[in-house]
């Protein structure tokens, strides 16, 4: 990562201060996940999606097209790793609280910092906690009463967890082996590609602010708040285009969201 990369995103986050502490690590997650939305809209248009750093740069924060996990938090990572700290990423599966047997899909990262190793994952979606998370027995407050912790597994491996509707439901699940960039292309290649994939089958947005979260699947878009869930009707394209401009902050032509098969008006 170039500085003219890191100077440019801190500035469309309106970060304007020395990032050193996991305070303000926490401020750089929840003003990434506060501008760049959450998305497959580009796998569902069938474009190439690169994971080229400078591609990523310029899809994510030049453009606002938008982005899921393998653009995310490699964005994040190189942005963390330019700025000093010691940070790793790793490939983890999405089970959402299942036993199904699914391939390894999801990029992530750890940190580590003062002796202590912490989770940090801006591309799960709606679920994506704000704060590090802390492997540790003791859970972690994100956001919107929402809390999250790092669970071993009776298999030897992990999941981030996250406490919701009064039961902790397990996320992801993933060991902490060695990855490298190939392995990402071959999950990346799969979520856009393949055609059982979840992207390739399913329009997912969302976006997290600070009082709420907004999130997108198909026609079905619900704003979360601490104590509340609101469900907004969808009836049109036109409500469609409406909701994805407005309230994701995504740049798409109207032409090109007319353009989707996946939902049927």
């Amino acid at each position: 990562m170039n500085k003219t990369i890191l100077d440019r995103y801190l500035m469309e986050l309106n970060i304007n201060f020395e990032i050193k502490t996991l305070e303000d690590i926490s401020k750089l997650i929840q003003a990434h996940e506060r501008t760049f939305a959450f998305s497959s809209l580009k796998v569902l248009l069938k474009e190439e999606i690169s994971l080229e750093l400078d591609d990523i740069f310029k899809s994510l924060v030049i453009d606002k097209r938008g982005g899921y996990c393998f653009e995310h938090n490699k964005l994040l990572y190189e942005v963390l790793k330019k700025l000093g700290f010691d940070v790793n990423f790793f490939l983890a599966r999405v089970i959402n609280n299942s036993n199904n047997e699914v391939p390894q899909t999801h990029r992530f990262t750890i940190l580590n910092f003062q002796d202590e190793k912490y989770l940090i994952d801006v591309g799960i979606g709606f679920r994506s906690p704000n704060v590090p998370i802390k492997f540790s027995k003791e859970e972690t407050y994100s956001h919107l009463g929402i809390s999250y912790k790092i669970v071993n597994n009776n298999d030897k491996t992990y999941s981030l967890a996250l406490f919701e509707k009064g039961n902790w439901f397990k996320a992801t699940k993933f060991d902490l082996q060695d990855c490298y960039e190939a392995d990402f292309e071959m999950g990346h290649f799969y979520s856009y590609k393949h055609p059982c994939a979840v992207f390739v089958n399913n329009l997912v947005i969302s976006r997290i602010d600070s009082d709420c979260i907004y999130s997108l699947r198909n026609k079905e878009y619900v704003k979360i708040y601490e104590n509340e869930s609101k469900k907004v009707s969808i009836d049109s394209i036109e409500d469609l285009i409406s909701i994805i401009k407005e309230d994701f902050n995504i740049n798409y032509s109207d032409e090109e969201l007319r353009s989707l098969r996946i939902l049927d008006f």
